[in-house]
């Protein structure tokens, strides 16, 4: 991302969640974009100013990697949840969990919270995917930064012909916390999709 910023001759200035209120006001002009962790949303949506765009890595890489209107049409099917339905987290690396991980934790707990239930969790790493899709009511991909596009449009494709949504660990972030209209500010086409659906929810 900050490769990226740098290449189209823009400033980038880093700092952590927890020091971003400080920031804003050492600024002689206010940033045009926020990008945060998907995991600080909340707190980073709290303290950027309204007038400033918000989005996540996530988001970013749902876009790049993969296909954002299909992950915000995915998004919308967490309020279809009941207790008890099975959904898929998927996790394209292989990595060691550690405490509160956002795909075996974080999102599951913020996912019960809105359904008001217990769900029930399969979690897959690196190239496994159940061949059987049809049992999942949801399916909650990573950022996949370390995949190409192909890969990601492929579980996409696989998930559509099956009729089960999908969604990014971003979108679904944003969502759940109440703010994907705004992290999709930066997306209008993504952002036109969502307000439409939701107006037909």
């Amino acid at each position: 991302t900050m490769r990226e910023i740098l290449d189209r001759g823009a400033i980038g200035v880093i700092t952590r969640d927890t020091e971003l209120a400080s920031v804003f006001p050492r600024l002689s002009a206010r940033p045009r974009l926020v990008v945060t962790d998907s995991q600080a949303f909340r707190q980073v949506a709290d303290v950027t100013p309204q007038e400033v765009e918000l989005t996540s890595f996530s988001i970013l890489l749902a876009r790049q990697k993969g296909d954002l209107k299909e992950f915000v049409r995915g998004a919308l099917a967490i309020d279809r949840l009941q207790p008890g339905d099975h959904v898929l987290v998927a996790e394209a690396c292989s990595h060691h969990p550690i405490a509160d991980d956002i795909g075996r934790e974080k999102i599951p707990r913020w996912l019960q919270q809105r359904v008001g239930g217990t769900l029930d969790f399969t979690t897959v790493q690196g190239h496994d995917f159940p061949e059987d899709l049809s049992q999942f009511r949801l399916v909650i991909h990573c950022g996949a930064c370390m995949w190409n596009r192909r890969e990601v449009l492929t579980r996409i494709e696989r998930c559509r012909q099956v009729g089960v949504p999908i969604s990014n660990y971003g979108v679904t972030i944003a969502y759940t916390l109440g703010i994907l209209d705004r992290a999709l500010e930066p997306f209008p086409e993504a952002r036109a999709l969502y307000r439409h659906l939701v107006s037909q929810h």
